[in-house]
């Protein structure tokens, strides 16, 4: 790792990994993953020594109502804005040491470095961590940015659901997590340090990845009906078999979606089959359909044409369907200025970069929609994420580390004219 440590760098990947490889041991997995549910023992645990490590470094800390934790360093202008910077700590079941966390703790390396070189800044900056990024305990995701951005509310027992109805607000007050007093500052700017999970930045042989914006989203649920019969005594032309009318539509859909554009996504990720008897022909399946594409007006066309498809299974398989969509979330564009800040930051220290959009939802998608914001991105080996195998290379994420840092940093001088 030293070696990778550049002469007149403002952080130290050393410590920045040392850090890492701390928290990791906070939930840590058999296979060298990490289990860190949000609001469990450990999400606390994970807090605490974040806290504590913010505190070392003197700065301010608060807790909002949604438990999204803050940590500020004064600027010299107390009327000025804050550049905000920060990710998650919370994990998958089975994640990795990095996903969320690479973001929250670069933040903190790159003000140790600012403090390590006695580097006062005009306007202040405030390291954030944000609560149920992941969804596994709670829904929605992104809870604790959604929050903030006030799509939903803090008291509003409906606006967040618990697996087995655990409750959101209880949680947080048991792990000591529950604030009262919403941050009030007014917000220059986010950045948001992720390692990519996908593959584009290792097959490029790209150290950095500057993010353009966010995928829009779309949840669809299809339902399917046709009819129960007996697998040996019902002919092929007598059957209303809905899996195999299922089935049929999601390859045509896949075909569909790609011949428009091979980016786009589309996955049918859960499929439920009635009766479930091997000896039955299947009467009804419902499933999900995840879309995803930066092109609205795609989404809208892929949707629809599932839609009439869906329709059309009457005449063809004799299965009568309903297609409901249950979640649509708008493409995000990141600030072109935040971006130009981040390319020029990483040629400083020698790094080639590559503009991508990011195919993940991640806090910074909530936080772009009232502010300015931007996303760095450093490979993910083989493009795992969500698994205990994910892995970025040390250098990669000094580098990152080192960007974020200089981009803040000029962010946080005042030097970056936002939009």
């Amino acid at each position: 790792m030293n070696a990778h440590v550049r002469p007149g760098r403002l952080t130290d990947g050393t410590r920045l990994w040392s850090s890492l490889m701390d928290m990791a041991r906070i939930g840590a997995l058999p296979n060298g993953g990490c289990c860190r549910l949000a609001l469990t023992d450990e999400d606390r645990a994970a807090r605490d020594l974040f806290v504590r490590w913010c505190r070392e470094e003197g700065l301010t800390m608060q807790v909002d109502p949604f438990g999204n934790v803050f940590a500020t360093r004064a600027g010299r202008r107390p009327d000025a804005g804050h550049v905000l910077v920060g990710s998650h700590l919370d994990t998958q079941p089975h994640g990795g040491r990095f996903d969320g966390v690479l973001g929250v703790l670069a933040g903190l390396e790159a003000v140790r470095g600012l403090n390590a070189a006695g580097i006062e800044t005009e306007q202040a900056i405030t390291l954030v961590n944000w609560t149920n990024e992941e969804g596994v305990r709670f829904s929605p995701g992104l809870t604790g940015s959604a929050g903030f951005i006030g799509a939903i509310g803090a008291y509003d027992g409906m606006a967040v659901s618990g697996v087995g109805q655990v409750p959101f607000q209880s949680e947080l007050h048991r792990i000591g997590y529950a604030g009262r007093e919403r941050f009030s500052g007014r917000i220059a700017g986010y950045y948001e340090l992720h390692i990519e999970q996908g593959p584009v930045l290792e097959r490029a042989g790209v150290p950095i990845g500057v993010v353009e914006g966010v995928q829009g989203v779309r949840w669809l649920e299809i339902d399917l009906a046709g009819e129960d019969r007996h697998a040996g005594t019902t002919p092929a032309a007598d059957r209303r078999d809905a899996f195999m009318a299922a089935a049929g539509l999601a390859t045509r859909m896949r075909g569909a979606a790609l011949a428009h554009d091979r980016a786009f996504r589309i996955t049918f990720g859960r499929v439920a089959v009635e009766p479930g008897s091997v000896n039955t022909v299947p009467g009804r399946v419902t499933m999900s359909v995840d879309l995803r594409h930066s092109d609205v007006g795609l989404l809208e066309r892929v949707e629809q044409e599932i839609t009439e498809a869906v329709a059309a299974l009457r005449g063809t398989e004799g299965v009568v369907g309903t297609v409901r969509r249950t979640m649509d979330v708008a493409p995000v564009a990141f600030d072109p200025a935040m971006q130009d800040v981040i390319e020029g930051a990483a040629c400083e220290i020698g790094a080639a970069t590559r503009r991508l959009p990011s195919g993940a939802m991640h806090d910074a998608s909530n936080l772009a929609r009232i502010v300015p914001g931007a996303m760095v991105f450093v490979p993910s080996r083989g493009g795992i994420s969500h698994n205990e195998n994910e892995w970025t290379e040390p250098e990669h994420i000094a580098d990152g580390c080192e960007v974020l840092a200089r981009a803040m940093l000029r962010h946080a001088m005042g030097m970056v004219a936002a939009h």
